[in-house]
Order: structure tokens, then C-alpha cells, then sequence
């Protein structure tokens, strides 16, 4: 059993957290092994995949550059935790069947996938449970803690075969000032710092990107409740401070975009 609240606070946000990894063979060099993090969340009993849009970009540069990607899998291994002897879901990666809302200069930067049928259960049969929409939150509301969950690259190993791991980490945030550099980004962004007595832990955070951002508060009749607040969205190191995009304002639009979708798919199969 978890004895600490890091523990606790893990095991259960663990249960949204998903991994989506993949090889990327670049010409003439080894080939390189992507651990990204996201999460899940529901619309309408709809489950969609949600990460950083820079994400998206890079793959597309890459391609672009001649770069080809395989072997994309998501990992329920948090949820799951060995319960399928870590075994990934195969993934059909499609660009194109991505919505991404992404502008680097203004800051904004999310991106989202429907995961039809046959991945939610095969998620839920790992134990993934979608953030549902009781649980969207803002960064304003008062709260004891804000967390960060996700998978820095620098845990990222591979055997040169076909094992691909990470280590899942949930770092202890501190709210921060934006910093100088942000600019216009300030403007749809806010910001943390990693708590001081965890940077033994995570060096740095690349590879984050795309995690939840939760905040934390001791419920009045005992127990912690959390909320979905923010995506990961940058690091600037030399300040150890994060760039996190907030969630309830792009899950608005995600549910405005997709719910007209829904009710007509729901009319032409009756």
C-alpha cells in the first residue's frame, strides 16, 4: 500500500496518465527511441488522447526532414501496473486525425485524438480511467499543491531491440511569476517552478511535455481531491520554471468542436 502522498497522489492520477512511444529511423544515423506523456479525458462518454501540439509539429518536421516513425504504442503501464506484464497497445499513428491548436510564439499549444472503441477497452482493461468532466479545473482555484505527472527523457532507455523503457514521475510544483523571456506568451500561459526539495529527482523535465497538471486540495471531511488545471507545455532550465498551457479553456473548445460531431453520428445510427 502507498504510505506517502507523493505515492498516493501518483497511484491515482496514474490511473489518467498514458504514455505514446515510438522509434523514429532517421537516414544513416541509429535509430531513436520517443517516450511522450498525455492523458485521457471524456466528452461525452467519448474518450480523446490529449498531449502538447509542439509534439505534433516536431513529428511533422521530422517526416519533412525524411525521418520515418514505427512501432507507436500506448502505455497504461501506470494505471495498469504490471497487470499485463507491460505490454503496450499498437497504436495507428495518422497525423491527420489529430486536432492541433498550436502556436508557439502566442504560447498555445494542445493537441488531441479520438481513441475509438477498441483502444478504450483495451486502456480500460488496464485500469486508465478518463479524466471526466467534473475534474476539469483552473489554475485560479484555490488549492493546497499543484503536481506535474509525466515521463522526463532522461529516464528514456532501450535495449537496441524491442524493449523501450521510462520511468513515470510525479513532481511537486511551485506557482511562479512568468518569466521575462515568456512575452505574449504570459498572456495564455501560467507558470511553476519544481519544488526545491525534489530536484534531486528530475533533472529536467524534457519530455513532459504533454502531461496533466493537477492541483491538489485536503478535502474539509478528510481525503485529497484534484483537478486537471494545465498541459505541460515548456521548460526554460537555467530558472527551473514550467510553461504550462491551461486546460479548462482548450477542453471548452474541444467540447464545443466535437459534441455537434457526436449528436449527428448518434442520429445517422439510429
Amino acid at each position: 500500500m502507498p504510505n506517502t502522498l507523493t505515492e498516493r497522489v501518483g497511484l491515482s492520477i496514474g490511473r489518467h496518465f498514458v504514455s505514446l512511444s515510438c522509434m523514429q529511423f532517421i537516414p544513416d544515423k541509429p535509430e531513436k527511441p520517443h517516450v511522450f506523456s498525455g492523458f485521457v479525458m471524456a466528452i461525452a462518454d467519448e474518450w480523446f488522447y490529449v498531449t502538447a501540439g509542439h509534439i505534433l509539429r516536431a513529428v511533422r518536421a521530422a517526416l519533412t526532414s525524411g525521418s520515418t516513425f514505427d512501432i507507436w504504442r500506448l502505455g497504461d503501464q501506470t494505471a495498469a501496473r504490471g497487470k499485463f506484464n507491460h505490454t503496450a497497445i499498437p497504436f495507428d499513428f495518422n497525423l491527420e486525425n489529430w486536432l492541433v491548436i498550436e502556436d508557439e510564439t502566442l504560447g498555445i499549444d494542445y493537441a488531441a485524438v479520438h481513441l475509438g472503441t477498441l483502444y478504450r477497452l483495451q486502456l480500460e482493461a488496464g485500469s486508465v480511467e478518463a479524466f471526466q468532466r467534473d475534474a476539469w479545473s483552473d489554475h485560479m482555484v484555490a488549492s493546497d499543491h499543484w503536481a506535474l505527472v509525466g515521463i522526463p527523457s532522461e529516464s528514456v532507455s532501450y535495449d537496441g531491440k524491442t524493449n523501450i523503457g521510462a520511468r513515470f514521475v510525479l513532481a511537486p510544483l511551485n506557482k511562479a511569476d512568468a518569466p521575462e523571456q515568456a512575452g505574449k506568451r504570459a498572456e495564455n500561459q501560467f507558470y511553476a517552478q519544481l519544488a526545491e526539495d525534489y530536484e534531486g529527482v528530475v533533472r529536467d523535465i524534457d519530455g513532459m511535455s504533454g502531461g496533466p497538471v493537477v492541483n491538489l486540495k485536503y478535502g474539509d471531511e478528510g481525503g485529497w481531491r484534484y483537478g486537471l488545471i494545465g498541459v505541460q507545455s515548456a521548460w526554460y532550465p537555467s530558472i527551473r520554471t514550467l510553461a504550462i498551457c491551461p486546460f479548462s479553456s482548450f477542453a471548452v473548445a474541444l467540447e464545443q468542436a466535437v459534441l455537434p460531431a457526436l449528436a449527428r453520428s448518434n442520429t445517422a445510427a439510429e
